[in-house]
């Protein structure tokens, strides 16, 4: 299991995703990369999760993360 969906799956217990489509999964893996750069805060943390959450569902609907 990647480090990825180990992070996702331990969120998806508070974070609910629904299904995005491609392009809104490039938008969140830009704003994920812009975020990353960033300065720590806790929104910025809790954002970022969020959005890991929603990067892990996307790539497992579509076959790239394997599930364990």
């Amino acid at each position: 299991m990647s480090t990825l969906s180990m992070i996702a799956s331990s969120n998806e217990q508070h974070v609910a995703t629904d299904p995005v489509s491609e392009i809104e999964y490039h938008l969140v893996v830009a704003e994920f990369d812009a975020l990353w750069g960033r300065p720590y805060s806790d929104a910025n943390r809790r954002r970022m999760d969020h959005m890991i959450c929603v990067i892990a569902a996307f790539e497992e609907s579509r076959g790239k993360l394997s599930a364990s």
